[in-house]
């Protein structure tokens, strides 16, 4: 319910009940000023008539008297006259209508006035004025009136009321619906309209008011709220691109000194078909030759030259900065090219990569960073095997929870583990191990970033990354990816 109508039946409720109170205190009032005219009616037309009827009684006699009475209230007709006695003696038709005892000021001299409501169960006032006859008992002139007309007059004043209650009601319900329309409702719709424009997201529009009332300032404060909010909201969004252009430049940078590591074990790979490159163009230079025995040679010079073209543009692809984005491709592809690209490097260390990815599983990556994830974690196993030991990669689908962290329910994953047989991780180093800048290296040999830059890409795949170590018995990285079909 509005607060328009929660107003207005506040309002009917209060006239209403203003009216009731009305309505009881006017047919009070009117009823007491009725029985208050009767009573100056009956006193008036009792002491009129006294002097005549005293004169007559001396004069006529008794009964010439009551043929007066008679006469009077033929001609007045809504009253009744009598001439009553109060000497126990009396017949009952000159008896007073009411108890004899309620009538003692007459002695005195005085008129005395009874309001019985219960008369008759209609309810009549009495008017008793004494009358000098000469007489040893008291003889009073006894005027009354029914109240009958009450009744009349109780309901003309409710009808009256009740005209006046609805008109009153009605012109109330109207100037509360005006005055709740145009003070209370427009201006708090105006204000939901704001709040849910700030709820969806658009702090650009503002409430235009020229009042200077609580709805007002309410609507200036919503307007200061939307200033404040959109200068964060610009605030945030400044942070948030710097903080995404340092994420790229952190992720490049650790790129780049991957390339680096790498260049060591490339050199050595590119020395082999160098020489074989140099020896058979050394031939050819130095005599002539068969045709096919020319040909064999070109030949081998290009297979050469190809193999090292590709290592070279792996390498080019690899270090080259570039946005991400992501597309459906197959897993176990990733992880054999990122197993090709360290076999240089892991074969100069005396250390064997194994790949266990035979069944082709599709992800929703972006290669180059995904390689880069296989390439820090791989790396960090190589270095931390020994002559002889071998470095597994091994790709399946699997279940898992997601961390804490990301919260949501058990589902269906692809897992990538990189699993060494060295050192391991320290226990007390472990939840630290993804930290930025965090490393259990040697000084030089390591920035801290590779993990740290790993597991971030990792989040920005909707995965996340765990890890477990024994000290002495070595350590699995898990990746986890949401998995997006099957090949």
């Amino acid at each position: 319910m509005t607060i328009a109508r929660k107003l207005t039946l506040a309002l009917l409720g209060c006239v209403t009940v203003a009216v009731t109170v009305y309505a009881m205190v006017a047919v009070r009032d009117q009823l007491a000023r009725t029985e208050s005219d009767i009573e100056e009616y009956e006193a008036f037309t009792a002491h009129a008539l006294r002097p005549a009827i005293r004169d007559v009684w001396e004069k006529d006699g008794e009964s010439r008297a009551l043929e007066l009475i008679q006469r009077a209230q033929q001609r007045l007709g809504n009253v009744e006259i009598r001439c009553v006695s109060l000497d126990a003696a009396a017949p009952p038709a000159r008896r007073p209508h009411v108890d004899p005892s309620r009538l003692g000021e007459l002695t005195a001299g005085e008129d005395v006035v009874i309001v019985d409501r219960d008369y008759q169960k209609v309810g009549r006032i009495f008017t008793y004025v004494p009358v000098d006859v000469g007489t040893p008992s008291i003889v009073a002139l006894e005027v009354s009136r029914s109240l009958a007309g009450h009744a009349d007059v109780r309901r003309t004043v409710v009808r009256n009321a009740a005209l006046t209650a609805v008109g009153v009601a009605a012109l109330s319900a109207l100037v509360t619906t005006l005055l709740c329309l145009a003070l209370i409702e427009r201006p708090l719709s105006a204000l939901v309209t704001q709040a849910r424009r700030v709820g969806e997201g658009d702090l650009s529009s503002r409430i235009v008011t020229r009042r200077r009332d609580e709805i007002a300032v309410l609507g200036q404060e919503m307007n200061r709220m939307c200033d404040r909010l959109r200068e964060l909201q610009e605030s945030e969004r400044a942070q948030g691109r710097a903080k995404t252009q340092a994420l790229a430049q952190l992720r490049h940078a650790d790129r780049l000194a991957t390339v680096g590591r790498l260049a060591a074990g490339l050199a050595h790979e590119l020395g082999t078909p160098l020489n074989v490159v140099h020896a058979r163009a050394k031939q050819l230079a130095a005599g002539e030759h068969s045709a096919e025995d020319v040909h064999e040679k070109g030949r081998i010079i290009v297979e050469q030259v190809d193999r090292m073209t590709k290592l070279i543009r792996q390498l080019l692809d690899f270090a080259r900065k570039r946005e991400m984005k992501p597309a459906e491709v197959d897993l176990s592809s990733l992880v054999r090219n990122a197993a090709v690209l360290l076999e240089p490097l892991a074969r100069k260390r005396s250390v064997s990569l194994e790949v266990a990815a035979d069944a082709p599983l599709r992800g929703l990556v972006d290669s180059e960073q995904m390689t880069q994830v296989l390439l820090n974690l791989v790396m960090n196993a190589v270095h931390a095997s020994g002559p002889g030991q071998t470095v597994t990669l091994s790709l399946r689908r699997g279940r898992a929870v997601p961390p804490p962290e990301d919260g949501g329910p058990e589902q269906p994953c692809v897992r990538v583990d990189v699993r060494d047989h060295g050192t391991g991780i320290p226990s007390d180093a472990l939840p630290r191990i993804f930290e930025p800048f965090y490393t259990t290296k040697d000084v030089g040999e390591g920035t801290g970033l590779g993990l740290s830059v790993a597991y971030g890409i990792v989040k920005d795949h909707g995965g996340w990354m765990d890890v477990v170590s024994k000290p002495g018995e070595g350590s699995v990285f898990t990746v986890w990816l949401p998995e997006r079909g099957r090949a």
